[in-house]
């Protein structure tokens, strides 16, 4: 299985780091994850993400980033399984 994790870094200065990366496991039944590379990240002031007070279009690029990542992990999953 493939998949992206996505977690926090402090950065100093009062910002986080929005880290998203390709993962992977050797089976379907393992819940052990390896890191394969880095996918994105993007850097967000510490009090916004706090009270959740980044704007919609901030969000959504969040999401949309998720979703084109996991749809291109699965098609080249699906082309080598061919």
């Amino acid at each position: 299985m493939k998949g992206v994790v996505t977690y926090l870094e402090e950065i100093d200065g009062g910002v986080l780091r929005l880290v998203m990366d390709d993962v992977s496991s050797s089976s379907e039944g393992e819940n052990i994850w390896a890191r394969e590379m880095l996918f994105t990240h993007n850097d967000y002031d510490a009090d916004s993400l706090a009270d959740l007070s980044l704007s919609k279009e901030q969000f959504a690029e969040i999401g949309e980033n998720l979703v084109m990542r996991l749809m291109a992990i699965k098609n080249v999953d699906s082309r080598s399984n061919s």
